[in-house]
Order: structure tokens, then sequence, then C-alpha cells
């Protein structure tokens, strides 16, 4: 099979192309038919669309992007906005979705789970921004939503590859415009020592602890057969976020105090360095669609519809989405190894190159040619197709990117047998931390009482 991460969409022409989109693919998600609130075209109340789900939740749609915004970044105040609208819906809202063609983005993620845990301490409702990454993501787990809107899978990943593409053409082209100053530049170097402020020995500082953060992320995979959601959030996703968040930070500031190689540098690092925590945002979004789909299946359980469902059809939905974020963390780990963890710490080096008094070009050479051979081979890589993805999971710790199993009885068997044990742990591990969902299983008979000790995260 093909992860999902490894195919991207084209994406909407229009906004509402885009809207329809996002009627068929949620309807999916949630196999729960969502209606426009309001006329098409017209919101009303902040809401494009709506849906109560069979457990009685509320879930609302935003479809960002109308008229000449359409295709552009939101922002913190449009999320502000949103909410601020959505108070006069005359409904109860369990969980707000922004969704917009823009890429994720994660310090928006990270904004928007900060004002969930406050809201939801208030009573109100949780609310998640979905990018275009995410929304592909999602879209690769409904055939139906594809041939629909798309007619065939895209087996192209050009739109995830974009923004590496123009970082290595960076350093490729050679001369004046090439990455981490160029050849030309480094030979002419040894004309003249270069400024470079004690400050970039703070970036320097920054960057390492950004690249601490991914090496925790792929220690926690590494020791994981599989890897849920909160796991995902907890100790890869956030952090990485968070870091990325300061560094940003701290460039913005201190840039004015930098010569104009350290700027170069630090502009043309951070195509690199986003693109890093969008793959957190990835994994994590395939992954959450994998415990959606459990807990999905257990809410279906509770209700009159459930002995109505075609035999086997819920385990089968299960299984795909396990499938799928099995495979995506197998390519996410790999990519952690071999490329993100290697590419932050070349980063250092080349910081650490112009933090010094005198120049080094040969060593500058060194690492940017280090640099160009991590990216080249980074866009090379789109995951392995893998008929056993949860046995690849499983020995990704002591296996190469390229590895795969023998096909044979004995490999199958022991697919079953590892899909059995992310199976059984997901009726507790994809429960983590959400507390409506708990409640409403407890309500019904399928849980029991004490299963409300998983409303809370571990360590939280």
């Amino acid at each position: 099979m093909t992860s999902p991460v490894a195919t991207d969409y084209p994406r909407s022409s229009s906004w509402q192309d885009f809207e329809r989109l996002c009627l068929a693919l949620m309807s999916a998600v949630h196999a729960t038919r969502f209606r426009r609130w309001g006329s098409a075209g017209q919101r009303k109340d902040g809401v494009d669309a709506w849906a109560k789900l069979p457990d009685g939740k509320v879930v609302v749609l935003r479809c960002e992007g109308r008229t000449e915004r359409f295709g552009q970044a939101i922002t913190k105040a449009d999320i502000d906005g949103a909410l601020a609208e959505l108070a006069s819906f005359p409904h109860p809202v369990g969980e707000c979705i922004l969704l917009t063609t823009a890429p994720d983005d994660a310090a928006l993620a990270a904004y928007a789970a900060g004002l969930t845990a406050s809201r939801k301490a208030a009573g109100q409702s949780a609310v998640a921004v979905w990018g275009w990454q995410t929304i592909v993501a999602h879209i690769g787990q409904h055939h139906k939503v594809q041939a629909a809107f798309y007619g065939h899978e895209v087996k192209s990943s050009g739109g995830r590859k974009l923004a590496l593409s123009a970082a290595l053409a960076l350093i490729v082209a050679g001369g004046a415009g090439s990455l981490f100053l160029g050849k030309n530049a480094i030979d002419a170097s040894t004309a003249r020592p270069q400024s470079a402020p004690a400050s970039v020995d703070d970036i320097v500082k920054s960057v390492e602890d950004l690249g601490n953060v991914y090496a925790r992320c792929q220690a926690v995979l590494d020791r994981n057969a599989f890897t849920f959601t909160h796991e995902l959030v907890r100790d890869c996703r956030d952090p990485a976020a968070k870091r990325l968040a300061e560094l940003t930070k701290k460039v913005d500031k201190q840039r004015a105090g930098f010569d104009q190689g350290v700027q170069a540098e630090l502009t043309r690092m951070a195509v690199i360095f986003n693109e890093d925590v969008r793959e957190a945002v990835v994994v994590t979004s395939v992954t959450h669609a994998f415990d959606n789909e459990v807990v999905q299946s257990l809410k279906r359980a509770c209700t009159p519809a459930a002995a109505k469902a075609p035999p086997g059809s819920t385990a089968a939905a299960v299984k795909k989405a396990g499938e799928a974020a099995a495979a995506a963390q197998v390519r996410y780990y790999y990519l952690l190894k071999d490329f993100i963890v290697p590419e932050l710490a070349t980063a250092k080096a080349i910081l650490q190159l112009h933090a010094r008094a005198t120049p080094a070009p040969e060593e500058m050479k060194t690492a940017a040619r280090r640099m160009e051979q991590l990216l080249t081979e980074r866009m090379a890589y789109t995951g392995t197709p893998a008929q056993w993805p949860f046995t690849l999971a499983a020995a990704k710790g002591t296996s190469t990117r390229d590895a795969a199993p023998g096909p044979g009885p004995e490999t199958d068997v022991a697919e079953a047998a590892h899909w059995r044990q992310v199976l059984a742990k997901s009726s507790t591990e994809s429960l983590r931390g959400r507390k409506d969902d708990i409640e409403a299983l407890v309500s019904c008979g399928a849980l029991k009482e004490g299963a409300r000790a998983l409303a809370q995260p571990p360590g939280a």
C-alpha cells in the first residue's frame, strides 16, 4: 500500500469547490452528514456547515478563504473572530473546525490547542485548524471522497516537496545565490574576516534545543511499535512547534545585529525547519484519524444503526486507518533518523562556523555539501509502499528505510499478530484525553466508569 502522506491532491480551484469538499470529507470522517448552515455561499453565525453526531456532540465547520482571501494563510485573529461569531450559533457546540487550503501551520495548531484547553475548562467548544496537509491526510482515508473530487489518487508528492525543493535549489545553484554563503562567497571570505556577533551562539543553542526535541521524538517512536496521538502531540508535535516558535522569535529580535551572511543562512534554514514541524503535524493528523476511527467504532456500537451495518465494515475501516497511521509513522521515523536530526546537527555546525572570528572556507564547503546531500536524499524518500506496515513499524528501530520483510506465511502471521497488539492497546490509548467521548461511551454502557481516568493523558 502507499502511505497517504506520500500522496498529494490539487487544492480546490474556488471557495465554492472547497466548501463542497469540506462537507463531503467531514461527513465521511464523522460518518454523519454535514449540512450547510444558511444558504449556499452565505455564512451565518460564523458557521458554514454543521452536524450533530450520534453521541449528541455538535461539530461546526468554517471553510476559510472566501473571495479574495482564498488560499491565503489564516491568522490567530481569524480564529478569535470565528469563535466570537460562533457565540450566536443557536446550538451548544462541542467542536469548531476551521479548514483552509493554506499549508498547515504548527504555531496556529498550538494556539488552537491552547484555546481548546481554556475554553473547555470554561465549558465552551474545542477549536481546531485543518490546513491543506491535514485535509489531504484525511482525503487519503476515504475513497469515495477521492473518487468524487479527484477521480483517482494523485501519485505526486509535489506539494509536500516544494519547500525543500526551493531550499535545495539554493544550494546547488552555486555562486551568490547558493545556500550557506555559496562556494564563491566562501572562497571570497578568505580575503577578509567576517563579522559574526557573539549572539550567533545564542541562536546555535536554540537550534541545538530543537534538534534535541526531534531526537527525543525519535526515541519515543523507537521505543513504541505504534505511537498513539497523545504521545505524538506530547513528545513530538507540540515541543517542536514550541521550540521553533521560540527560535523564530529570537531570530526576529536579534536579526538586525547579524551580518548579511548570517541573516541569509537563518532565512534559508527557516524553510527547512518549518517543513520539519509540518511533518510532525502530518504524522500526528494521520494517527489522529486512526484514533478517531477507533472511537467512532466504539460509539457506533452504542447506536441502533450498528446492527444494520454490513458485517466487518467497521473493523475494516479501523484496520485501514491503522495501516495508514503505521505507514506514516515508519516514514516519519526514518525522516527523523536519516534526515531531520542530521540536518539540525549540520545547521548547528554551519552557524558555529559563522560565529568564529576567522572564516573556515573548507569546513563551510564540507558542511554545505553535507546539507545538499541530506536534502537531495530526503526529497527522493517518499516512504516504502508496505504490504506489512505493522511489521515494519515494529522492526523500524533495528532496520533501515529501504528494508522490507520477505513475503510468505510467516510474515502474514507476524503482521496479524502486530495488528492485534495495536488494536488491543487502542481500546485505551485512542481514548486518552477525550473526555466527552469517554463520557458518552460510559453513558451508553460501552465503557466502565473507571474509564474516566483516561480523560487525562499520562503525565498531565
